[in-house]
């Protein structure tokens, strides 16, 4: 009798809890502010709304509903974060990867910068917040951010052009690089400045610039040929390969080679101080003759000089400075 009454007593308090919860929800609910039972819609700002369970400590989920609300915001606003993901997808190492992760954050920074708190809510299980951003003012540091990118890529543009002067090829394709980095965020838009000699269309000067360095280079040897003893090891350093750019030697340039007559412990070399790249070290067999080729390694120099994937694309899509090199088995 005593344990029907103790039974009777907990579904007596139970009833009254879900009760009590359920008249509590329909309080709350009463609250609910305008911008919940309706997306505010406004030709003054952006707005964004972030949603998130009461799960954790207070501090984690009200952070959680601002990232969310952000990020609802940012969508609210342009679809470029998308298209940067698509762009810099192209390569997977590690390091492009890097690149478009900090691609993505400058420019989600650049959408959400100004926003402004606006108003919070919460009901028994979720937690509400609400964010805005002034068009006004995002379209005004939207046009400060393209003046300013457009003004170092003039100054990365003169940089490469008394670095070119100076013979510093390296250094030259580098600022070449940086200038189409700096506006590649606005290759849909125009890109023309005002300069002492004129108006340019900075992409398109930068582009020519570094193309036309590439393309500048050359390879050559004193002699098309060697003579080795057949089935010997063939140490490096046989024959000498120039590496010129306008006629001028050029370091630091990679290079890679091919023997088709095996494996090549080392097929990579770099250009030294006077442009100079010795041949590697290599086996040569019964046959008469093999062929030993050489050519400017326009990927590898394409990650030497930039992150970004557009300019690495310019550069691997350039005529590929090369040379044959004939080993003959010795009479």
């Amino acid at each position: 009798m005593r344990l029907l009454s103790i039974l009777s007593l907990i579904v007596l308090l139970l009833a009254g809890a879900c009760s009590s919860k359920k008249k509590q929800a329909e309080l709350l609910e009463q609250t609910k502010p305008t911008w919940l039972k309706e997306r505010p819609v406004s030709t003054s700002f952006f707005y964004g709304i972030g949603t998130t369970p009461k799960v954790g400590g207070e501090v984690y989920y009200k952070e959680k509903a601002k990232e969310k609300a952000l990020s609802d915001l940012a969508k609210q606003i342009s679809t470029t974060i998308k298209s940067e993901q698509n762009l810099y997808r192209m390569e997977d190492n590690k390091g492009v990867y890097e690149y478009f992760q900090s691609r993505v954050k400058a420019t989600s920074n650049e959408f959400l910068e100004g926003y402004q708190y606006v108003d919070q809510w919460e009901d028994l299980s979720n937690y509400y917040t609400f964010y805005r951003l002034s068009k006004s003012e995002f379209y005004a540091l939207k046009a400060k951010r393209k003046e300013d990118a457009m003004k170092l890529a003039y100054l990365k543009y003169k940089q490469a052009q008394e670095a070119q002067q100076q013979k510093d090829i390296i250094l030259a394709l580098e600022q070449y690089a940086a200038a189409i980095d700096a506006i590649s965020g606005y290759l849909n838009e125009e890109a023309s400045i005002e300069t002492e000699t004129g108006k340019i269309d900075l992409y398109e000067v930068n582009k020519d610039a570094l193309s036309d360095l590439v393309n500048s280079f050359k390879l050559n040897a004193d002699t098309p040929s060697i003579e080795v003893t057949p089935n010997s090891s063939v140490k490096g350093g046989q024959l000498q390969l120039a590496l010129t750019c306008g006629g001028y030697p050029v370091k630091n340039i990679p290079v890679r080679f091919n023997y088709s007559g095996g494996f090549l412990v080392n097929d990579k070399m770099k250009s030294d101080e006077d442009g100079i790249i010795l041949t590697p070290a290599f086996d040569f067999g019964s046959q008469a003759k093999e062929t030993l080729k050489a050519n400017v390694d326009l990927k590898e120099l394409s990650r030497q000089v930039t992150r970004n994937l557009i300019v690495r694309q310019l550069i691997t899509h350039q005529s590929q400075a090369a040379m044959s090199i004939t080993v003959e088995a010795s009479k």
